[in-house]
């Protein structure tokens, strides 16, 4: 029994030696290089917005692994930025002001040995967060108002708008995610009456702008029903009927990807197709929704540049221009701006809630329209989308 019971002591003291030497927090083997890996030096910064680029020398040590520069930004968040031997320069972020900041940057050995920091005092430029919040304008629209903001760093940020309910509590009526180098979103949803509104952005370390608190009276606007649109085909408009596709699909409130207008190819640009809205009304916007596949994403056929026209009158059997009206000009806009081919999860969100185009004051009060579409987003022969639905005011 004895002897059974210092086998099992000695079974537990080697599991104890085995276990501590292959502490999985360390790296694994000896630490042979028992010295410090040494500091780096002629330690020189660039400011930048909310950051520092750090520039420096490294010591002469073969073992070196990497550089670390320890910082805290917020209120008083510890962070963290590395760079490996083969760079000579890192960079810190995250600083929601323009004062002084400690930046302590050490070096860390293969096997996670860290010298003596050195500390360097750095001044970031004004972050994008406030940047950003002095480049943002607000104004009334239809149902109601918009913001535009130029954003040239392309920082991460998010938009928030609040807004009051029934019970006159705050509450967020909106929250806007971009990269984006610029844009303007819409916050809808409320009645033609004098609202406040309060703006503040936020970047992706917590930093907060400050608020920016406006009164509008949204304009008024009806819905215009759908159920009173029909196609309107005339000479030389495109079929809109290819891969069993339908123009009337542009007014089902069906947004399943299937159920498309799609035309058959072949046609040269400019190309169009004509509907009518069943009700003479004063426009103020119409949503656009291209094709809900998301491989087909700024892609294909596409509209990229197209322009609406309209008129009250019957149009002329002959299918010509005359008669029509030129509405509005109409772009496809891409949050991140990539290359056909490309595209971010911002992107597709921003597509399937549709793109918004608001018609001008002065464009007058129209029965039919028609889309003249000059180019798609991959350059193909063929156009492509799902739904639109307008807004007005019926005469």
């Amino acid at each position: 029994m004895k002897y059974i019971n210092k086998l099992a002591g000695l079974a537990v003291l080697l599991l104890a030696v085995a276990c501590k030497e292959e502490n999985p927090i360390r790296p694994y083997g000896p630490d042979n290089d028992t010295s410090l890996p040494g500091t780096v030096s002629d330690v020189r910064t660039e400011s930048i917005p909310g950051g520092a680029i750090l520039r420096y020398k490294l010591p002469d040590n073969t073992d070196l692994m990497y550089v670390k520069a320890t910082y805290h930004v917020g209120k008083g968040e510890k962070k963290e930025a590395r760079a490996s031997i083969y760079s000579n320069s890192l960079t810190v972020e995250g600083f929601g002001d323009t004062n002084p900041h400690k930046v302590a940057i050490s070096c860390v050995d293969r096997t996670e040995n860290e010298g003596k920091p050195v500390e360097v005092e750095i001044v970031p430029l004004t972050p994008p967060v406030k940047t950003v919040f002095e480049s943002v304008r607000m104004d009334a629209t239809f149902g109601g108002i918009y913001v535009s903001f130029q954003n040239p760093d392309k920082a991460s940020l998010s938009f928030h708008v609040e807004t009051t309910d029934e019970m006159n509590q705050l509450y967020e009526a909106h929250a806007q995610y971009t990269q984006a180098a610029d844009g303007t979103f819409y916050v809808r949803g409320f009645e033609s009456e004098l609202r406040q509104f309060h703006l503040y952005l936020l970047d992706r370390w917590g930093n907060s702008s400050d608020t920016l608190s406006v009164s509008f009276t949204p304009f008024q606007e009806t819905r215009l029903s759908k159920e009173k649109f029909n196609p309107y085909i005339l000479p030389g408009d495109i079929e809109c009927n290819a891969w069993a596709g339908n123009l009337a699909y542009a007014w089902n409130e069906d947004f399943t990807p299937a159920l498309f207008v799609h035309s058959p190819g072949g046609d040269t640009f400019p190309m169009w197709f004509t509907f009518d809205m069943g009700v003479t009304a004063k426009l103020s916007r119409y949503k656009f929704y291209p094709l809900f596949m998301e491989q087909y994403a700024f892609m294909r056929g596409n509209l990229k540049h197209w322009e609406v026209w309209g008129t009250a009158e019957t149009p002329s059997p002959d299918g010509s221009w005359d008669g029509w009206t030129k509405l509005m000009e109409c772009n496809s806009y891409k949050p991140s701006g990539l290359p056909v081919g490309e595209h971010t999860a911002e992107d597709w969100e921003y597509i399937q809630n549709g793109e918004d185009f608001e018609f001008p004051a002065e464009a007058p009060a129209v029965r039919y329209i028609r889309f003249k579409v000059y180019e798609t987003w991959g350059g193909n022969d063929f156009i492509h989308f799902t739904e639109f639905t307008f807004w007005g005011n019926p005469v």
